[in-house]
């Protein structure tokens, strides 16, 4: 089942539930009715309910913002009463009711989310853990593009690093011989906190032994085995910064216990095609990652359209996916750009956004509309198009799960 991992993903469905609040055919996601905690038939009284708790006290002054977005829910949603008929009965224009709606709801998400979120830590750390690693994920995104950087200097400095622990342990560390050169594009300080808390936790869970690390290229990709001569005592745990980075890099864990050893497997698969996702949506970045996960797509994102065109420089992407509202430059006139300027004309374009003009999108440039929000077959199915991939080899992509091993699997990492 699917779960929602920002805020933005739970406000689009809620949305779309206040669309469809009196509509009798309309089955609202379960993952809705868990945030609200309701069952279907108490769907429409529990998102009533919700739009209750936004009323301010009786002495708010009327131009309050807080009466204001209260009033205008109230009026659409308890009332029932059209965008002209709110306009009419708040004194405002049908314009200033559509703006003042769309703050309204997201302030109703927002009152959601944080309740879902003090909810779950009080059952779990592990929701709150995640939005403050993807918080940091962000960071150190923004931080520049991706490096390609030699991976057995990364490993060798990684062990220095994790002695400290294994010595604690009588664990002794070892690196294979790997052959210099050995690079893999992502940040270096992504794969070095992989590999130091998958390390750790192997180590840790180890009463004597030694480690073998080792890093090998083939023609499916780059793989980093870690091998201990010992099974651990327990299962290593599934790390909420692990998961987050292997995703953002099609990246895969996977532990096998074989012949008395144990061993971590970590795999980066070559990636075909690069996709450019221009949006400055860190959670919509986030879905689009986990979607091309197992895939032959590859994310790279920019969140600042000023920096567009210097990124389509230094990584040569294969496709772009642009939204249109960004928060500083007009997606439309980047996408105009972008179609006629000599060194991106090429790139095939594809418009992702809840601006519902997909003939504009066309007439400038874009190969394909798609709206917000997508889904992850609409969005592998749309890169697959403007690529003119298969149909078949599509399917068959789309489907694949992702690789785990054939033998005793103890520990995935996603």
């Amino acid at each position: 089942m699917r779960t929602y991992l920002g805020q933005d993903e739970l406000e689009q469905d809620l949305q779309n539930a206040l669309n469809h609040l009196y509509d009798p055919t309309y089955a609202p996601p379960i993952e809705l009715r868990n945030v609200l905690g309701c069952e279907a038939d108490a769907f429409q009284a529990s998102i009533l309910r919700l739009i209750q708790t936004l009323a301010p006290p009786p002495d708010t002054p009327p131009a309050a913002r807080s009466r204001r977005l209260y009033d205008v829910l109230a009026c659409r949603y308890i009332q029932k009463l059209t965008q002209e008929e709110t306009a009419e009965r708040l004194g405002i224009t049908p314009r200033h009711v559509r703006r003042e709606q769309a703050q309204a709801i997201h302030v109703l998400a927002q009152r959601l989310w944080e309740n879902y979120l003090a909810a779950e830590q009080g059952r779990d750390e592990t929701p709150a853990r995640i939005v403050q690693v993807r918080q940091e994920l962000n960071a150190l995104e923004r931080g520049g593009i991706e490096q390609t950087f030699d991976v057995g200097d990364t490993i060798a400095r990684v062990v220095e690093l994790v002695h400290a622990v294994a010595s604690r342990r009588h664990v002794t560390l070892a690196v294979r011989p790997i052959r210099p050169g050995l690079s893999v594009a992502m940040h270096p300080s992504e794969l070095r906190q992989i590999l130091v808390r998958t390390m750790s936790e192997l180590v840790r869970r180890m009463a004597s032994g030694q480690v073998q690390v080792g890093a090998e290229q083939n023609a499916e990709g780059i793989t980093i085995t870690l091998t201990a001569s010992t099974v651990p005592s327990t299962p290593l745990p599934m790390d909420d910064l692990v998961q987050e980075l292997l995703a953002a890099h099609n990246g895969t864990l996977t532990s096998v216990t074989q012949d008395e050893q144990f061993v971590c497997v970590i795999h980066f698969p070559h990636t075909a095609y690069k996709v450019l996702v221009v949006d400055d949506n860190a959670d919509l970045i986030l879905f689009s990652r986990r979607y091309v996960q197992g895939t032959r797509y590859h994310i790279v994102p920019v969140r600042e359209g000023a920096r567009a065109l210097e990124t389509i420089q230094a990584v040569a992407p294969d496709v772009i996916v642009l939204d249109v509202m960004l928060p500083d430059a007009d997606g439309w006139e980047l996408l105009s750009h972008l179609h006629n300027h000599p060194a991106t004309r090429a790139i095939p374009i594809i418009v992702c956004s809840v601006v519902r003009e997909e003939e504009l999108a066309l007439a400038l440039g874009a190969k394909l509309y798609v709206p917000k929000p997508v889904r992850r077959q609409e969005f592998i199915q749309a890169l697959d198009r403007v690529l003119g991939l298969s149909e078949s080899v599509q399917n068959r992509v789309a489907s694949r799960p992702l690789s785990r091993s054939a033998h005793n699997v103890t520990n995935a990492g996603l």
